[in-house]
């Protein structure tokens, strides 16, 4: 005579092929490499940078604490002041022209709408690649960064570019 199985050990055998049948159906994989881990600067919120160059052609962000009341104008005033002694001993430099503070001071606006719009007292349709990026990011760096921003100097307006600090 068989002893009928408990409860449990029914339930389980029921559910057994169950749950095998009901597999989400992802494959294992291998690991899969993607490169090296992005590394990134953070500052506290609502912090101004500027963005200067290292030797390697990377941008890399400065804390401007003096311009962090002036939002975008001030991060971009703090760019064209040009490396202060701490990012010189760091290496960083700049591919945007130093004007000094007190003429970024009275030659620097923003305008916002939909995007930014920085005017600059200087052409900016030969800026170098790097010193165009400069110039956006500095000025991304106190607000929302999926703003556009469009630099117009004194010969053109350039179209709307977004922050790619990494590249």
């Amino acid at each position: 005579m068989s002893r009928p199985l408990p409860r449990p050990a029914v339930a389980a055998a029921l559910l057994a092929p169950l749950l095998a049948a009901t597999a989400c159906g992802i494959k294992p994989t291998g690991v899969v490499e993607s490169g090296a881990a992005a590394r990134v600067a953070v500052a506290r919120a609502g912090g101004s940078m500027a963005y200067f160059v290292t030797p390697d052609g990377r941008l890399a962000p400065a804390p401007q604490p003096e311009y962090t009341q002036g939002g975008p104008r001030g991060s971009v005033v703090g760019l064209l002041r040009g490396p202060g002694s701490a990012e010189r001993e760091a290496g960083l430099g700049t591919r945007v022209p130093v004007i000094g503070e007190e003429a970024a001071e009275g030659g620097v606006a923003v305008v916002v709408t939909d995007r930014l719009e920085v005017r600059l007292p200087f052409p900016v349709a030969g800026l170098d690649p790097l010193g165009r990026r400069q110039l956006v990011c500095s000025a991304l760096s106190t607000v929302d960064p999926r703003y556009e921003v469009a630099l117009r100097g004194t010969d053109t307006t350039l179209p709307p570019a977004r922050c790619d600090a990494g590249h």
